[in-house]
């Protein structure tokens, strides 16, 4: 998929199966189990008269599985909203070959790029120094708040290392965007056979329209 996204493409279309798409999702929770304990062994803050680690306090055990859940059930809200709306737009381009179910699978596979992210941003977070809080509760208190955050600014904001992590992780669009716009342009390419113009044109509005989605609702 990273390498040769083009032959990838077109060796699932010829035998789209669901049962790879669930080896993605569980790579990504992977990706990003090591992603938050990588954020939580950097946090420290007092917990009974002790200094601990976010990593090893019982808070973190609970925060993980909420995590967890949160990054599967958006990558199944976005993956369907996505190929719904590029399904969408391909029909109106006049495409009316093959079916849904093969196509949804390819729009899933180019959510991939999400393990990359995250497994990326997890070796950024583990260069980046500790930070000591003097609060004894997880997550701060709204009094608290103001100075644990600049504390984080402090330590981690001059760094290389968390620039690059804002630069992949950037709320509205990243270069992970990026990689996504042009992994479904060969989705739309391969299912379709349209020209590269016209799968860029689908995939640009579609991109779009998820764009202010993802700006109104936070998806």
């Amino acid at each position: 998929m990273i390498i040769s996204p083009l032959k990838a493409f077109r060796d699932i279309a010829k035998n789209p199966d669901f049962k790879g798409l669930i080896i993605v999702v569980g790579l990504l929770l992977l990706a990003t189990t090591g992603l938050y304990s990588s954020y939580s062994s950097k946090v420290f803050f007092f917990v009974d008269n002790t200094e601990t680690s976010l990593l090893t306090s019982n808070i973190f055990s609970n925060y993980i599985l909420i995590v967890l859940f949160q990054t599967a059930f958006l990558f199944f809200l976005n993956w369907l909203i996505y190929a719904v709306i590029l399904l969408f737009f391909m029909r109106m381009f006049g495409e009316r070959s093959g079916s849904w179910r093969s196509f949804f699978i390819l729009v899933g596979y180019a959510f991939s790029v999400l393990i990359v992210q995250s497994a990326v941003g997890a070796l950024l977070m583990a260069s980046l120094p500790e930070v000591h809080l003097q609060i004894t509760s997880w997550p701060p208190s709204d009094q608290d708040a103001e100075s644990v955050n600049s504390s984080f600014n402090e330590l981690w904001g001059p760094t290389i290392a968390f620039k690059a992590l804002r630069f992949l992780t950037y709320p509205l669009i990243n270069i992970i965007d990026i990689w996504l716009v042009l992994l479904s342009v060969i989705a739309v390419r391969v299912f379709s056979e349209l020209s590269w113009g016209k799968a860029s044109k689908i995939v640009g509005t579609a991109f779009l329209i998820r764009f202010f989605l993802r700006y109104l609702f936070g998806l």
